[in-house]
Parts: C-alpha cells; structure tokens; sequence
C-alpha cells in the first residue's frame, strides 16, 4: 500500500516517511511538561509608527488597530521539548491589528519572525502560516548597564536591539478583545507564478506561558539598509523596515517566561 496520510497527524515535505516530528509531533513515549519548558527571554523595543506607511503594507483583510505601535523583540528559547532540551533564538516585528472577513478579531499581526534554526521555521510556515525567515540572532549581550543583541545575514549584520536603564515593573494590560499572534500564510502556485494556492490569515491564541519576571526600560532597533549583493534573499525586508517612520520610541521591556504550548490550536480565520 503506498503513503496515505492519516488524519490527525502532521506531514511535511518529505512525506515519503510518515509523519513529521516537530514542535506539534513527537515520540509517544516522550513526555513534555508545557508548565515548566520551554524557558523564555524576551528584550524589546516599542515606537510609534506612522499608520498610513503600515496600513500600505497589509491585505485588505486586516487594518492597523488603534495606536500603530510597532514592537520589535528578540527572543531566546531555552529548554525546548520537542528538541530534546535544545534552543533557539527568534526576533519578530509586530503590530496590533483587526481582522474583518466573516468574523472579527483583534490581535498582533507579525510582519516577520526571524529564527536561527530552520526547523521550526519550516514547520511554523507549513503548519501554521507564520511568516518565518532565517537569520543569525546573537545573544543577549550585557555591558556597562546595557542590553544588546544583533541579526545578521551570512556575516552581514542587518539589525540591532539595545535596552538599558530597567526597571521592575508590572505588565501592561492587554487589550480585553486581544485574541492571540495573526499571520497570513501564502503559497505560490507552481507553475502559475503571481497566482497563489493559499492565501489566508491565521490565528494562534495566547500562549499558557508564566510570567516570572518583568522589566520596563529605555530601548531601540536600529536597521541597516542594504543593496541586493549584501542581503540577496532579505534586503526588500530589511529595507522596508528600515524605511517606516519612527514617530517617537516608546517605553521597552525585559521579560522572562516560564511555559507554552505546541501551537496546535492555531487555526484559519474566515
């Protein structure tokens, strides 16, 4: 009998060898504890942006919500279960917004997810079509009082995070209709380029995660524009934004986490 996929299971490219482990699949005898792992360092920077320069960026589906502020995070995993203890480091560029089509929601769109491991990049995109792109994400370096980190491409290096001046602090309260992380997942039609086979926004509800500590601060991104030799596959990214305004930077933050969850109950908006 030849490859049948079964429901309930998750298949990736290749699907010649059944299911596909991952961050949604795993080992029957292995055991995750989602209370406790994955760990979670955060650092990020906040400004307020110009609302008709993002708006130009987005499908219709979706329209800048309120206050365009732009967030810009780094984040460390540390602990991962589903990479046997491993980690790995992740910077997003987000901003609230709402969704309208046959229902209505309200969440932070990511623009972009950079990642230093391919896995879940490849995973993150197919299953839950979330815009991840790879990248170098260094550590959270700290000197003389200050917190920095940089993304780099093949050894040129893109953008840059510092914080400093931190304070501990209580979390701002999120909005009551907030409903989770938005992307819009996209594929190409092979063969028929410009025509598409998927295109559609997703939904990945709030994260079980446990707040363990929490830090306002002084923070910025720097981007650094590049031409195509330097950045081929990245430079219309990082260029656009180091293209939106920054009206005024807002008040940053440090956190730390403690928990999530697989990101199975991700779904489709309609």
């Amino acid at each position: 009998m030849g490859f049948k996929p079964q429901p309930g299971e998750y298949y990736r490219m290749p699907v010649f060898f059944g299911p596909t482990p991952g961050p949604r699949s795993w080992p029957a005898d292995v055991e995750i504890d989602f209370e406790k792992c994955p760990k979670s360092l955060l650092a990020g920077a906040r400004f307020l942006g110009n609302r008709e320069q993002l708006q130009a960026l987005l499908p219709d589906c979706f329209t800048v919500a309120d206050e365009p502020i732009v967030t810009c995070n780094a984040h460390y995993l540390t602990e991962l279960g589903w990479l046997a203890g491993r980690g790995y480091g992740l910077f997003d560029v987000k901003f609230d917004v709402i969704y309208r089509g046959e229902e209505e929601v309200r969440g932070t769109l990511v623009l972009v997810r950079f990642e230093s491991l391919s896995d879940p990049i490849l995973s993150g995109r197919e299953e839950l079509g979330h815009n991840k792109l790879w990248c170098e994400i260094t550590e959270l370096r700290s000197f003389n009082g200050t917190r920095s980190m940089d993304l780099s491409w093949l050894g040129r290096q893109f953008c840059s995070l510092k914080v400093d001046n931190l304070v501990e602090a209580e979390p701002p309260a999120r909005h009551p209709d907030h409903q989770g992380m938005m992307s819009y997942k996209y594929i190409p039609a092979t063969g028929d380029w410009g025509e598409t086979d998927v295109a559609y926004a997703t939904l990945s509800p709030h994260q079980p995660s446990r707040l363990t500590s929490y830090y306002t601060c002084d923070a910025s991104a720097e981007w650094m524009k590049a031409t195509w030799a330097e950045l081929p596959t990245l430079h219309h990214v990082v260029n656009g934004f180091a293209g939106l305004e920054v009206l005024e930077w807002r008040e940053g933050f440090l956190m730390t986490l403690e928990g999530a969850d697989s990101g199975s109950t991700t779904r489709r908006l309609k």
